[in-house]
């Protein structure tokens, strides 16, 4: 069976492009970082005494060979090995503090990282998440941030140490015998070309691997959320092995990592090993022919081995800095993205509206030249009920979707108050309208916590009060802890009528002027519907109020009732009007109400009278068969 896997799939496949240069990369870590320069520099310092105290036990071998040994002093050989014993504890010391300054400034960019993204990501427009997977976002600001964490607290540490000991030895080096140091240090050209090569592979790889996790994650967690559809289905096998390929890519992409890794450390290692070979070669020749003392020999091998192993730990330390190079581009990546709506400049407050909504000849594409909204022209008076219908995909929760700014149109203009929705600060024009979905969600936490969701300041009996409006503090006093009831991930600890009428108490609590409701009645029983009509009746008293409806029987007193056919308005009027003309609204309201029995209401005829004084609860409810 093979799986398209949808957006967060399509985004996982990409092949991976190294947008970034290593420099750019490092530069922006260290802006970020910079805040931490106290610790950086203390802990520079104590890497540096460190790494001088290092120098000493060579040096101290040398002497002991050259002139301690052939003059029999035992007192100063004793006096010799207690101060290494506490050069080595000092060391040690210095070594603990420098690694404790390093871990603090790297939990602090970590920190800094993660708060970033996650309030760069919250600011982003819809468009976005549209095309974004959940598992690559979650990826991101959790597994991503999680690899540079652990190679500032690890690599970065023992990558300074290295560098510093080996410039040191090389000092040192230099000192004792200049000849012998020129045979090692002719080996770094080539070491350095070596390295070059495999970081620039490996990033690249490394590059891969993130984004094949990120796909995962992502595949997880649409299993994780789809479990009952699996399960309903018996579709586990086939969630499985979807699970597996994608698994199976990670595994490939992790192989493809260590091929490099396999062949590049083996490469360097015996480059080293030319330039030990060399130094014995020549060191063994001058020592046999008396221009290199033997204590100078065996103490430029301890410097040699000394030099050589921070290569080695580079080497290993190389790995984990590509890999967190390549996590922090990704980082950036999501760092870089701007919002495709955004507030102007001097963009005013919406006060106290009256709630007058006007859509001017609007037109509005998510992809270029196709477009979705077509001259949409909407008149809305303060406190009027408006009310789109049509086919699914002809345009009714897009053009909704237009009056809070989740989009702005490609041309036209909506209005409230005759302010340019555009010209308001975004806070303002949200605080005032309040939106309840057809697939209603709720945070994970009590039941209080996400009434009050809709305005964080309210207090108790404000949150009773709107419960109580919204039909739904009945059912949560019924409920073990009543408030405090734990509503599970997503609500799922509560029915779909439940969940619904907590998501109207938000929206009451909220006390927009203008609200959206989109399908808020629909897949209910009757019993729920009736229910959530009378918490609607009392929501939408004296609001500018845009309905969704596929049951046309819970529309049949708005003022205005829109037909939209892609993405054009075809027909408007009363539900009455509608009727008595004869044309698409018609066709739609008797294919819905063709098994009705005869003479309830007798349905078209009875809905062309006049009704008047009739509650929005008052619809007939609609099937749920």
């Amino acid at each position: 069976m093979r799986w398209g896997g949808g957006v967060n799939a399509v985004w996982a496949r990409e092949k991976p492009t190294l947008q970034t240069s290593m420099g750019e990369v490092l530069r922006r870590l260290g802006e970020i970082v910079a805040d931490q320069k106290r610790n950086l520099v203390f802990a520079t310092v104590t890497i540096l005494v460190s790494s001088g105290l290092q120098m000493i036990p060579p040096a101290a071998t040398r002497y002991v060979i050259d002139v301690l040994i052939p003059t029999a002093n035992e007192r100063l050989i004793i006096a010799l090995a207690i101060g290494l014993i506490m050069l080595h504890l000092a060391r040690y010391g210095l070594l603990y503090l420098s690694r404790y300054a390093v871990a603090l400034a790297a939990q602090q960019l970590v920190y800094e990282l993660a708060q970033r993204l996650f309030e760069n990501v919250q600011r982003l427009s819809l468009r976005f998440y549209e095309r974004t997977g959940t598992g690559d976002i979650i990826s991101r600001a959790t597994s991503d941030v999680g690899v540079i964490q652990q190679a500032l607290t690890g690599g970065m540490v023992n990558s300074v140490v290295g560098l510093v000991n080996m410039v040191a030895y090389a000092v040192v080096m230099v000192v004792l015998d200049w000849k012998l140091a020129l045979l090692v240090f002719g080996t770094l050209p080539m070491m350095a070309l070596a390295s070059y090569v495999s970081a620039e592979m490996l990033r690249e790889r490394y590059m891969t691997v993130r984004q094949k996790m990120s796909s995962v994650n992502a595949v997880l967690a649409e299993n994780i959320t789809g479990v009952r559809v699996a399960k309903a289905f018996a579709q586990e096998g086939a969630s499985t092995e979807r699970f597996q390929m994608r698994n199976r890519e990670n595994l490939d992409a992790n192989m493809a990592t260590a091929s490099v890794q396999a062949v590049s450390t083996p490469v360097i290692q015996m480059i080293s090993t030319l330039g030990m070979v060399l130094v014995f070669w020549f060191g063994a020749e001058r020592t046999m022919n008396g221009t290199l003392s033997l204590g100078t020999l065996v103490a430029f091998a301890s410097y040699i081995v000394a030099f050589y192993q921070p290569v080695a730990d580079l080497i290993q330390i190389n790995n984990t800095i590509q890999q967190a190079l390549a996590a922090a581009e990704r980082i950036f990546q999501f760092l870089d993205e701007r919002p495709d709506v955004v507030e102007k400049p001097g963009a005013i407050d919406l006060v106290a509206p009256r709630g007058h909504v006007r859509y001017e000849h609007v037109w509005f594409s998510y992809e270029k030249d196709k477009p979705v909204l077509q001259d949409i022209c909407i008149d809305a008076q303060p406190g009027q009920i408006i009310a789109l219908v049509g086919h699914t995909g002809s345009g009714k929760t897009t053009t909704v979707n237009l009056l809070p700014r989740f989009y702005d149109p490609d041309a036209g203009r909506v209005t409230i108050d005759g302010y340019d929705i555009r010209d308001l600060t975004i806070k303002s024009l949200r605080e005032n309208t309040a939106v309840v979905l057809q697939e209603t969600f709720l945070f994970s936490g009590t039941i209080r916590d996400n009434i009050a969701y809709g305005r964080l300041d309210a207090t108790e009996e404000e949150i009773i009060a709107a419960a109580k409006e919204a039909y739904a503090h009945d059912f949560i006093m019924r409920l073990p802890g009543g408030y405090n009831w734990q509503v599970g991930e997503g609500g799922a600890m509560l029915s779909r009528g439940q969940r619904q009428r907590i998501a109207l108490a938000r929206a009451i609590l909220r006390d927009p002027r203008i609200l959206i409701l989109d399908e808020a009645t629909s897949d209910v029983d009757t019993e729920t519907e009736m229910y959530i009509q009378r918490a609607l009746d009392r929501v939408m008293r004296g609001r500018t109020v845009f309905v969704i409806a596929h049951r046309l029987s819970t529309i049949r007193n708005a003022d205005q009732i829109l037909v939209l056919d892609h993405g054009r308005i075809i027909e408007r009027g009363t539900h009455a009007e509608l009727l008595a003309r004869g044309g698409h609204y018609r066709e739609l309201y008797e294919i819905q109400f063709a098994e009705q029995p005869a003479g309830r209401d007798g349905e078209v005829a009875a809905a062309t009278r006049p009704r008047q004084g009739r509650s929005w609860s008052e619809g007939q409810p609609a099937r749920t068969g």
